[in-house]
């Protein structure tokens, strides 16, 4: 039993053995022989291997089976039918754990995927509100750097809502005028900022 556990040699490798035996050996494990488990153990291990290996075609992964299979049948011996095939019961045990690692391997695979979507969303919202917050900003340092006249304009225009007649009212100018400055203003803004459609971001920033 000792073989397996501790991994002297890759159990894959073990000499198949001849299996006409296969009936006491499982009768003499059920009764908690050793030296039984070491025997079916080399009869069936190679077999086993290449069984798990034809599934997962990972090398490892296929020997942590066949090492979990064989821990199972040990730790089950007294539960074990001599009168069944051993053989069968084996297979049968080592197809469910082939199953179980499929559905674990997939279940950790959509986690990951879950983690790592999160993740993205997570750093493009944080990225998208620094931008956004970089440009209000920037927007703000553009309007305090305007003409007096377009600035005042501006912030009548696009923060209190006046029409163009109400601010040329107020300012002693002409609609005209007021329309003229409001203009330069906006250019102003866009040749500093590279960007066309700016009113959304001033109705957001003036309010």
């Amino acid at each position: 039993m000792w073989s397996l556990l501790t991994f002297q040699k890759p159990y894959y490798k073990l000499k198949i053995q001849d299996e006409k035996d296969v009936d006491k050996l499982v009768k003499a494990l059920k009764n908690g022989a050793p030296t039984a488990f070491d025997e079916l153990f080399s009869i069936y291990g190679n077999r086993l291997y290449g069984f798990v290996f034809g599934y997962l075609k990972m090398k490892e992964e296929a020997e942590e089976i066949v090492q979990e299979v064989f821990l199972t049948v040990w730790r089950t011996r007294k539960n074990l039918k001599p009168e069944l095939s051993f053989k069968a019961y084996l297979f049968k045990i080592a197809y469910h754990q082939i199953l179980e690692h499929f559905e674990r391997t997939t279940k950790q695979q959509e986690y990951k995927h879950h983690i790592i979507d999160e993740a993205v969303d997570f750093t493009n919202d944080v990225d998208e509100r620094l931008n956004y917050q970089m440009l209000l900003d920037k927007v703000e340092t553009v309007i305090n750097q305007l003409p007096p006249r377009q600035k005042e304009i501006l912030i009548k225009k696009k923060k209190e809502g006046l029409s163009l007649k109400e601010i040329a009212r107020q300012l002693k100018i002409s609609p005209k005028t007021v329309e003229n400055h409001l203009s330069e203003a906006l250019k102003n803004i866009k040749k500093e900022l590279g960007i066309e459609n700016i009113s959304a971001i001033l109705l957001f920033i003036l309010n």
